[in-house]
């Protein structure tokens, strides 16, 4: 999918480990050639909700949201990782959605499984 951040992301920490955390909110706009209809049907009319992408902020996986930020959202890069966040609203990028079931089998779970720069 095409999908923009909505506003700004939030900053938290997780309940088990209290490590911080950066989350987007992510609304597709746009279905790719490659999605599955039947999967589109179950997902719902396109910007009717929207999904969560969550970044930590450890030493280990920073690159992971620096690499988002410079390469899927195309903001240039400054000196630290904040202003740029600053720069994410309205932005556009590609959101690969995985559907999870859910642990008691009950339900279905529309996760971000990976983003992509938009080509073009």
């Amino acid at each position: 999918y095409v999908a923009v951040v909505q506003g700004l992301p939030k900053f938290d920490k997780s309940s088990k480990k209290q490590t911080e955390y950066v989350e987007f909110e992510m609304k597709p706009l746009q279905a790719m050639e490659d999605v599955d209809e039947e999967a589109l049907k179950e997902f719902g009319p396109l910007g009717s909700s929207a999904l969560r992408l969550t970044f930590y902020l450890t030493e280990k996986s920073a690159y992971r949201l620096k690499e988002f930020l410079l390469n899927d959202l195309q903001i240039e890069e400054q000196a630290s990782l904040r202003p740029m966040i600053d720069e994410t609203p309205g932005q556009q990028c590609i959101i690969h959605v995985k559907h999870t079931a859910s642990d008691d089998g009950k339900g279905v779970y529309a996760n971000i499984s990976s983003t992509a720069p938009i080509e073009g």
